[in-house]
C-alpha cells in the first residue's frame, strides 16, 4: 500500500512540475516561409519571411510585404507560449521607419473567444531606438470568434481577431502609416477583421484571402547591415 501511495505522489508531483506545452503559433516565423493573397479582382499580395535581424537588442524575423503599389517590411518574434509580437516596420517607398518598445503583442497566446488585450508602447523613428520623439500609443485587439473558413488555399480552423488601433503618427515630413508600415493614404487594413490558422498564419484580411502558402524554403535576404544602411 505504501508503495502505491508513494508512486501516486511521485506521479502527482511530476505532473505538477511539468511545463505546459507551447502552443502552435498563429504566425509561423521560419525564414523562407511565404504567403500569397488575392482579392478576387486579380490583385495580389506576396509576403515572405526573408531572414532575421536585431531590433533594439532582440532577435526578430523580417517579413516583406509586396503589394501592387508599395513594399514594406515588419519585424516579428514569438513568445515561449506562442504569442506574436511586432517590433518594428518600415516602408521602402515612403521612407517610413518605426520601432516599438515594448513590442506590440499582435496575437495573444490564449485566443479564446471574447479575449482582448492591449499593448501600450513607445514609438521610435529608427530601428535601433535612437530617435525618440516621446510618443506613446495603445493598441487593443480582441478575439471575436472562431470556426472553419474556406479560402482558395483550402479549409482552415481559424480564430477571428479585430484591432482597434490608433493611426501611427507620421514622422516629420513623412506620410502617415499604420503600425505594419502600410501607407494610410492607400487605405489601412489594420482595422479589417483578420482570421488566423494555427501553424499557417493569416488566412483572411478583409477582401484578401490566402491563395498559397509554404515554407521554409531557401530564400535570399539582404543582410542586416544592408537593411540598417538603407533604412536606419
Amino acid at each position: 500500500m505504501w508503495h502505491v501511495l508513494s508512486l501516486a505522489l511521485v506521479l502527482s508531483l511530476a505532473a505538477f512540475a511539468a511545463p505546459a506545452p507551447a502552443q502552435i503559433a498563429y504566425l509561423p516565423l521560419a525564414p523562407g516561409c511565404a504567403w500569397t493573397y488575392g482579392d478576387g479582382a486579380g490583385h495580389q499580395i506576396v509576403v515572405e519571411a526573408v531572414g532575421t535581424a536585431l531590433i533594439q537588442g532582440e532577435d526578430v524575423v523580417e517579413l516583406v510585404w509586396t503589394e501592387p503599389d508599395q513594399v514594406y517590411h515588419n519585424f516579428w518574434s514569438l513568445g515561449p507560449t506562442g504569442a506574436v509580437y511586432l517590433h518594428a516596420a518600415y516602408n521602402e517607398d515612403a521612407g517610413f521607419v518605426a520601432s516599438y518598445s515594448p513590442p506590440i503583442m499582435w496575437l495573444s497566446a490564449v485566443v479564446g473567444a471574447d479575449r482582448c488585450w492591449t499593448s501600450t508602447v513607445r514609438i521610435y523613428w529608427s530601428l535601433d531606438g535612437s530617435v525618440d520623439p516621446g510618443l506613446e500609443l495603445s493598441f487593443t485587439f480582441c478575439v471575436t470568434g472562431d470556426g472553419p473558413l474556406t479560402v482558395p488555399a483550402g479549409d482552415f480552423e481559424t480564430v477571428a481577431v479585430e484591432a482597434f488601433p490608433p493611426p501611427t503618427p507620421a514622422a516629420p515630413g513623412k506620410a502617415a502609416h499604420d503600425a505594419l508600415g502600410r501607407r494610410l493614404a492607400d487605405g489601412s487594413r489594420l482595422d479589417d477583421p483578420r482570421s488566423y490558422a494555427a501553424g499557417v498564419g493569416l488566412v483572411k484580411e478583409g477582401a484578401w484571402e490566402l491563395t498559397t502558402y509554404g515554407g521554409p524554403t531557401p530564400s535570399e535576404a539582404a543582410s542586416w547591415s544592408e537593411v540598417k544602411t538603407r533604412y536606419h
